[in-house]
């Protein structure tokens, strides 16, 4: 499906948009991430056996609530802290090697990629909002975007929002990996402290990170139904004029 609707898109370009080649090696380096992250995986699993049988529920979490839940649920578990980061930073990077291609070849008509074109969308609305704020300091604003450390300021959304401001791509996935990489290293250590220092404090911790998550993600989805509304009225209202004009 990705190889599919990276090619069935019109030639009109933007300022750096990357070539059809660059992205399909994205999407290769996406299998590639993914590859490794299940293999070790494996490895864990084998050599220590709990409570790595879970390593799937760390990677969904990472994907789904982010890499600060993630973390923490983790440590509740009794992962390795250095394993944790690893699998936080990884599922983070083939996440962005598999959707920002998609994204970049079908940012005009988002809704038509199937299963996930809404998804697509939300993330372009998510974006849209934050670059005014972060246009102006390029390489640096997108770093310091990605490190921020609350929901919706993750890789995923920091490489639309490079697209969008028009950096290239090799400044956009190494801007986003690098604060990723910085971001997922202070949760663990934070984190980690934490729970060192008391076990109740992150729980709630973890609590509070899972509740402002779904916030979040309520908050966006809101905010895009009433934009495509205002969107539809508009559209309407367009119509309306044309037709008192003809008459």
């Amino acid at each position: 499906m990705i190889q599919e609707y990276m090619s069935n898109t019109d030639g009109n370009h933007r300022a750096g948009e990357p070539s059809l080649k660059t992205l399909r090696t994205l999407v290769l380096l996406g299998h590639v991430t993914l590859a490794v992250t299940l293999a070790s995986w494996l490895l864990m699993y084998l050599l220590n056996g709990k409570p790595y049988e879970n390593t799937w529920w760390i990677i969904f979490i990472t994907l789904v609530l982010g890499r600060g839940a993630a973390v923490g649920y983790g440590l509740g578990k009794h992962f390795s802290p250095m394993y944790l980061f690893f699998l936080a930073v990884m599922a983070d990077v083939f996440l962005v090697f598999y959707i920002y291609p998609l994204f970049v070849r079908n940012y005009r008509h988002l809704k038509r990629v199937p299963h996930i074109g809404i998804y697509l969308d939300n993330l372009h609305t998510v974006a849209i909002e934050y670059k005014s704020r972060v246009a102006p300091y390029g390489i640096a604003g997108l770093l310091a975007f990605v490190i921020f450390p609350f929901w919706s300021t993750g890789p995923l959304v920091g490489a639309v929002l490079g697209f969008l401001i028009g950096l290239p791509a090799v400044a956009t996935l190494l801007s986003v990996t690098i604060g990723n990489i910085i971001a997922t290293a202070i949760w663990v250590w934070f984190y980690d402290s934490l729970h060192d220092w008391n076990q109740n404090a992150a729980l709630i911790l973890l609590l509070f990170l899972l509740f402002m998550t779904i916030i979040g993600l309520l908050y966006t989805q809101v905010r895009h139904t009433i934009k495509k509304e205002e969107q539809v009225s508009d559209s309407e209202t367009e119509e309306d004029n044309d037709l008192s004009t003809d008459r």
